[in-house]
């Protein structure tokens, strides 16, 4: 598996003053992190000011304990950050503050917005200095302008805000009073949610994970065109902008989410084990174990063998303290990397045939070094089977996947794929199942299975890349 997404965003808000709320948020980001590994942050308010820390790296590294006291204040927003495409610079990390005739302002973003450039290059001409290449600061940009017209009313701001913006987002931000807000796209792109605790503090994330681990019991999702104000009055939530079109990323469900978390009532882990479930049915074959590839295959894998009656074994151990490989800035290296970061149990698959189980297929580099890996330790056969049906068209949403070139569906044949990854059989779920296991057809962001884009501006043609100001393909994202 090779996908990288853009980030994962966390706030907290405490109707006591004494609270320290830069705890809570570095164990909410901490619960984050599979989101991005690459820099992190986080703000609070401490009654008079913003006050800001952010670094390079994991937040166990760029966080001491000095560095938390030093972040007085009730409220907090906190930031985990992969780049889709951008710098991997401390320039880029957030949270970002901005000042501005209205005040004060932090925020911070998870998701991607392809007319990002037309509107940079509109600002730019308008005279506006930039200080980074990250879409957060291109928001604050707007919120500044619209918050002037809005005479102060946030809700009217944002509404003006997410009116010119095309894409996927979740934003929290901060004002100079300590009031938190987030708010979620138009059309749902980006999971967001929020939920209380016992002692009346209120916590909004990328997702629920990060809320039960910070003791919220119950939790709502924030709506899609959805803001909410969080303040010592309570919660108030406006939705500012009303889509007739709802786009949830489907990646979230079948991947990017930890398995855990719940997004739009959905667990996760559940959705992946009907899948498994699925495959089985429509890929039988004879084997000896099933075995996942860790840990994002482990559902589907787990459903694929209560389905089939096939054994359920761990045939391949992940070392832990290495992430993801798709972290490696290139190829190259997350080709290297798969050794380090998987090892087969040789006792387990030597002489055996296995279905060896995935939760999808991008680019397929890094599943044929399984295959590989699979075969070197004595495997008889390897039949692969995918979780998420054939990934075909680019995504402009977050999923870092921006060209058909590297797609290996969008060139291959599934039996291609089979003899390019080396494996003895390869079988995909498909969009029937897909929408079964989610309950959510007509609601989901499908444009990466079917090649239909729910955007304002349409996607350039399959070979080509867009033209300056119309896709955010040579951008540098910064979430």
């Amino acid at each position: 598996m090779a996908i990288h997404e853009a980030c994962g965003v966390f706030g907290v808000f405490s109707p006591k003053k004494g609270y320290r709320a830069a705890f809570a948020a570095y164990n909410g980001i901490v619960s984050l992190q599979h989101r991005g590994q690459d820099c992190c942050g986080i703000c609070t308010f401490d009654g008079t000011a913003h006050r800001l820390h952010r670094g390079m790296g994991l937040v166990a590294q760029v966080f001491s304990r000095g560095d938390l006291d030093a972040l007085p204040g009730n409220a907090a927003i906190g930031h985990v950050r992969y780049p889709t495409t951008g710098a991997i610079d401390e320039r880029n990390s957030q949270p970002f503050n901005v000042a501005m005739k209205g005040g004060s302002y932090s925020f911070a973003f998870n998701g991607n917005i392809p007319n990002y450039p037309a509107l940079r290059k509109r600002l730019l001409g308008k005279g506006t200095t930039f200080v980074s290449t990250t879409e957060i600061e291109l928001i604050a940009m707007l919120f500044s302008t619209a918050l002037k017209a809005a005479g102060a009313d946030v809700f009217s701001a944002m509404r003006d805000v997410m009116g010119q913006l095309d894409g996927s987002y979740s934003i929290v931000f901060l004002d100079d009073a300590g009031n938190l807000y987030a708010a979620r796209d138009p059309q749902g792109f980006k999971p967001l949610c929020m939920g209380e605790d016992a002692d009346g503090n209120v916590f909004v994330s990328s997702e629920s994970c990060a809320l039960e681990a910070l003791g919220v019991g119950e939790f709502r999702d924030v709506k899609p065109g959805e803001v909410v104000r969080i303040s010592s009055a309570g919660a108030e939530g406006k939705q500012v902008v009303k889509s007739p079109v709802i786009s949830h990323c489907m990646f979230e469900f079948l991947y990017f989410a930890r398995g855990d978390s719940v997004i739009e009532g959905r667990l996760n882990h559940e959705v992946r084990y009907k899948l498994g479930q699925s495959l089985a049915r429509m890929h039988p074959v004879k084997a000896d174990f099933v075995v996942p590839v860790p840990d994002s295959g482990r559902s589907f894998a787990l459903g694929y063998a209560k389905e089939s009656g096939i054994p359920y074994e761990e045939g391949l151990m992940k070392n832990r303290y290495l992430f993801r490989t798709f972290i490696m800035p290139e190829q190259k290296q997350r080709e290297e990397a798969v050794r380090a970061k998987l090892n087969p149990v040789r006792r387990i698959v030597e002489g055996k045939r296995i279905v060896l189980v995935e939760d999808s297929i991008v680019r397929g580099t890094t599943l044929g070094k399984i295959v590989s890996l699979l075969r070197g330790a004595g495997a008889k056969e390897v039949h692969v089977r995918v979780g998420c049906p054939p990934v075909v068209a680019p995504c402009y949403m977050g999923m870092d996947f921006p060209t058909y070139g590297e797609l290996i569906a969008a060139n291959n044949s599934v039996d291609g794929i089979r003899k390019k990854l080396g494996a003895d059989s390869l079988g995909y779920t498909d969009l029937s199942a897909l929408n079964e296991a989610l309950g959510l057809e007509g609601k989901l962001c499908l444009a990466c299975l079917n090649g239909v884009y729910p955007l304002k501006v349409p996607p350039p043609p399959r070979g080509k890349r867009a033209k300056a100001g119309a896709m955010p393909l040579q951008m540098e994202c910064g979430c």
